[in-house]
């Protein structure tokens, strides 16, 4: 076996050993009451991932994670007092770092890679570049809202459901919409 092979075989491996601890961490979490016992959730993602979690985080449900690299899971940071809540989406291609006493609603995804446009035989290209999500302390991102590579939400800033974020949210505004737009102003209090 060459050396390339030999990597590949490696990588494989590492690869198939990170999905199998997302996969029995998922199961565990899975297995409590919704909305409960998500100081536990936080625990197992820390100790059997190795995710960046501060204390007293709270995990609703079960996550999803996209990523790869021997393991993504290193690349996800969240500060104290934030909760995550069921069916959310992390893309770990690039780091995601989630300030203190963030709300991160139902089925929100946050995506951290970006490909880029290829020739018309293949528009797609597969080659990705990674760029940083950061979501600043305070802010609540609303259910099913789409955070795109790249973007900075402000500090206590509101970005509504559904809305599509492919731009800096400066602190404190509320955004809404495809793409997202700021709609006002909130108090600083």
């Amino acid at each position: 076996m060459d050396k390339r092979e030999r990597i590949r075989t490696e990588l494989r491996i590492a690869w198939g050993e990170v999905r199998l601890r997302l996969l029995v961490a998922n199961l565990l979490c899975g297995l409590m009451p919704q909305f409960s016992l998500s100081a536990v959730r936080a625990q197992i993602y820390r100790r059997l991932l190795g995710m960046r979690i501060a204390p007293h985080v709270a995990f609703m449900h079960t996550i999803r994670v996209t990523g790869s690299g021997a393991n993504p899971y290193r690349r996800l940071s969240i500060g104290e007092n934030t909760i995550i809540s069921t069916g959310v989406l992390f893309n770990l291609e690039g780091e995601i770092r989630i300030g203190r006493n963030v709300n991160v609603s139902q089925f929100v995804r946050i995506y951290t890679s970006r490909h880029r446009m290829g020739p018309s035989e293949r528009r797609f290209d597969p080659a990705f570049t990674p760029e940083p999500v950061v979501i600043e302390d305070g802010a609540w991102i609303g259910t099913g809202a789409v955070i795109l590579p790249g973007v900075t939400v402000g500090r206590g800033s509101v970005v509504s459901a559904g809305s599509v974020v492919n731009r800096d949210v400066p602190p404190n505004t509320l955004v809404t919409g495809v793409p997202a737009a700021v709609v006002r102003e909130l108090p600083d209090d």
